[in-house]
């Protein structure tokens, strides 16, 4: 079944004050034209105050990212999701589930890394995001390169970047690329069978699809790079 298919669902969209309360928008034109008067992305600006925050890039319906903040009160998750029922399915959930902790950003991935502070996170998950294999289509990329150097740049020294695909050659692509940008070293590398992280992990396990998992850590800064991020 094509990806697209499984992005089709019924959404309902939240009651304004929901929204309000659980949604944040960095619109691409301000980000593009205006980005230096748009408030950082922060957990301050975000929540009111200051704990581990955790960055999930394509958060999409927000499954796992509601059930992860249900299982840990004391840490903040973000999701950063463009499509808009998405965005409402996930504020639903979070709602139901009462949370606090959770907060959903529509923006374009492509230019949103660039509001977050150096080293203000502390863990970040990509997710099963579309394996952007063609040309015409690699600017769409939520792994580019410069994506990568903003992660680099944005998660505290110890911090864990977490990816997970079903794509064989997506994923030898992007492994080669975080471990060329000089800012990770590896912690997991898996082929198997996990039970099923997001919707789209259910879907491929239950067609005998392994997920391929890759973790890296973000060691200290040393030098004119620890200088450069105090």
């Amino acid at each position: 079944m094509p990806r697209l298919k499984l992005q089709r669902f019924r959404a309902t969209e939240p009651r304004p004050e929901t929204l309000a309360r659980y949604v944040r928008i960095y619109a691409s034109e301000d980000l593009y034209h205006r980005g230096d008067t748009l408030l950082p992305l922060t957990a301050r600006e975000l929540f009111g105050r200051d704990r581990p925050l955790t960055l999930d890039l394509g958060s999409g319906r927000g499954e796992f990212l509601v059930e992860q903040a249900s299982a840990h009160p004391d840490r903040l998750f973000v999701g950063i999701e463009i499509h808009w029922k998405s965005v409402w399915d996930a504020v639903n959930r979070a709602e139901a589930a009462r949370l606090d902790n959770v907060r959903i950003v529509r923006a374009d991935l492509r230019r949103i890394l660039g509001k977050v502070p150096d080293r203000s996170v502390a863990e970040a998950w990509v997710l099963f995001p579309p394996p952007t294999l063609e040309k015409k289509r690699l600017r769409k990329d939520i792994l580019s390169e410069a994506n990568i150097a903003h992660l680099g740049r944005i998660l505290e020294d110890g911090a864990r970047l977490r990816f997970v695909t079903d794509q064989p050659e997506y994923f030898a692509w992007k492994v080669e690329l975080i471990r060329a940008s000089g800012a990770f070293e590896d912690a997991v590398i898996s082929r198997e069978f996990e039970g099923g992280l997001t919707r789209f992990q259910q879907f491929w396990e239950e067609r005998s699809i392994a997920s391929l998992r890759y973790e890296a850590l973000r060691p200290p800064r040393v030098g004119a790079d620890a200088a450069s991020s105090a």
